[in-house]
C-alpha cells in the first residue's frame, strides 16, 4: 500500500487587477512554482468584481498529494534563515487545526522577480496548505519540519 502524503493539497491563489499585466501576475504565481513540476502546473481563472465595480482576474493553481509536498519542498529550498523565523512566528496564529489549513501570503512583486518573502498586505500570491487529518499544531509544525520548512 502507498504511503499517503501528508500534504493534501496546496492552493496558490492571485489577483491581477485592471491596471495590471494579466501575463505577468501568472508568471509571479509560476515562479513560486518548482521548475521540476511547473509544466504540470494548471492555472485556473475566472473574473470577479471589485469593490468599485472593476474587473479583477482571479488566478489560480492547485498541486495535490507527491507535487503538493514537492512544492513545500521547493519553497522551503528558496528561504533563508530570517524567513524559516518568520515562519515559525507565524506558524500559531496562521494555522487551523480543525481544517488541518495553513495560510501564508507571498509578496506578489517579490514572487514576479524570482523571490521569497512572507508579507502582510493586498498585494500578495496566497498559498493554503492542506495537512492530511487536520492535525494538532505541535503535529502540523513537525510536518513542515521535515520538509524544510522550518529551521
Amino acid at each position: 500500500m502507498p504511503i499517503q502524503p501528508r500534504v493534501l493539497r496546496v492552493e496558490l491563489a492571485v489577483h491581477a487587477h485592471a491596471t495590471e499585466d494579466p501575463a505577468r501576475v501568472r508568471q509571479a504565481l509560476l515562479n513560486l512554482v518548482p521548475e521540476a513540476i511547473r509544466g504540470r502546473v494548471r492555472l485556473e481563472e475566472s473574473v470577479v468584481e471589485g469593490h468599485y465595480s472593476n474587473p479583477i482576474r482571479r488566478i489560480v493553481a492547485r498541486l495535490e498529494g507527491p507535487e503538493a509536498e514537492e512544492f513545500l519542498r521547493g519553497l522551503a529550498s528558496r528561504l533563508d534563515e530570517a524567513e524559516r523565523k518568520v515562519l515559525r512566528f507565524m506558524l500559531e496564529s496562521r494555522y487551523d487545526e480543525k481544517s488541518g489549513r495553513f495560510y501564508l501570503r507571498l509578496g506578489k512583486q517579490d514572487a514576479y522577480l524570482g523571490e521569497v518573502r512572507f508579507v502582510d498586505g493586498d498585494d500578495v500570491v496566497h498559498v493554503v496548505i492542506v495537512l492530511r487529518g487536520s492535525p494538532r499544531l505541535e503535529k502540523a509544525m513537525k510536518v513542515l519540519e521535515e520538509l524544510g520548512l522550518l529551521g
